[in-house]
């Protein structure tokens, strides 16, 4: 991959920690579920952002975010 693919892969992976965070001040139930997963009504398991993707550095980087005062805005990073 070319630094260019790594910087798009970079500025999705910060898009998508803002997202969370995000919906994580608007509802934090729907938050967990996206990268936790959960059981629908008919007691169907799915599957969150997590157990789809076991290596993503994604949920490390949303509490760090978080811990630091990243309130989901665009463009923020800290």
């Amino acid at each position: 991959m070319n630094a260019e693919g790594k910087g798009e892969d970079e500025h999705r992976h910060r898009c998508l920690v803002r997202w969370v965070i995000k919906t994580r001040i608007q509802d934090r139930d729907a938050a967990m579920r996206f990268l936790d997963g959960y059981r629908d009504i008919t007691g169907k398991t799915i599957k969150g952002w997590n157990q789809i993707h076991p290596k993503s550095n994604l949920d490390r980087d949303v509490k760090e975010q978080w811990s630091r005062g990243n309130k989901g805005n665009e463009g923020e990073w800290k």
